[in-house]
């Protein structure tokens, strides 16, 4: 596998989407960056981890196609609000389908590559889901997640920021978080993007994703580049908060 040929055919397509209005560049730029930043994550994860050498090969890969769908879901729909537009995952099968990628990994491997392209933004994945496809899935997951931290803390961090595309158009507000995503983080319970109301919530999911995670390089990556430390920081400060933080320093630790 020449890892820099599938790096070239990618960049090559996220940047067939480029139009040259800067406002609406900066958006693809974006989920280019993402990607090749989830591709270091998922190579991090497979070397820091027992994953056979061709599951993590393929894994690799599939970390750096996984988003692949966001370029034709923003150029068609001007947004990356999956519910105001497609499927992303499923956009970017189809899109790998149609284009004329390296010709260094056989069908069968495509075929699991666009799987896990499919499902790397599933709710949850169906636990008869094994074998090569579970790994590929898992680290990929894992991978991505760990970047969303890194983007949406980013773009919260500066609240000047005006790309409010970016954090999926949600209320910011200092202090509100909904009671209800609260309570489903606390217990352990998956949140839908569709029931956030404040970027706080957004915080909150994410901070929810820290038990989802499969591998413990995962959570190392996470804490050492102090991405856990800046969610709380940028929440309010009060004792559900300190309660929730709390709970994860000590899963984080355990």
């Amino acid at each position: 596998m020449d890892l820099d040929r599938h790096i070239t055919a990618f960049t090559d397509f996220a940047d067939g989407h480029l139009t040259g209005e800067k406002s609406r560049d900066y958006y693809i730029l974006l989920k280019r960056e993402h990607s090749l930043r989830v591709l270091d994550n998922g190579r991090e994860i497979v070397e820091n981890e027992t994953v056979p050498a061709h599951e993590a090969e393929l894994a690799i890969l599939a970390s750096l196609y996984h988003d692949i769908g966001r370029f034709p879901q923003f150029a068609r729909y001007g947004t990356y609000k999956d519910a105001d537009s497609l499927n992303h995952g499923r956009m970017g099968v189809l899109a790998m389908r149609t284009l004329d990628l390296p010709d260094d990994v056989a069908e069968a491997e495509w075929r699991l590559i666009r799987a896990t392209v499919g499902l790397h933004n599933a709710k949850s994945i169906n636990p008869a889901t094994r074998g090569c496809l579970r790994t590929m899935v898992n680290v990929v997951r894992d991978a991505d997640k760990i970047d969303i931290f890194n983007v949406i803390l980013d773009h919260l961090g500066d609240r000047d920021n005006p790309r409010k595309e970016v954090i999926l158009s949600l209320e910011e507000h200092p202090t509100r978080y909904s009671g209800h995503v609260y309570e489903a983080v606390l217990s352990g319970l998956p949140c839908d993007y569709r029931t956030l109301r404040y970027s706080n919530d957004f915080i909150l999911m994410l901070i929810g994703w820290i038990r989802d995670l499969s591998y413990e390089t995962s959570k190392t990556l996470l804490y050492r580049r102090g991405l856990v430390d800046k969610a709380f920081f940028l929440l309010p400060a009060d004792d559900r908060i300190k309660a929730l933080e709390d709970r994860a320093h000590a899963y984080l630790s355990a």
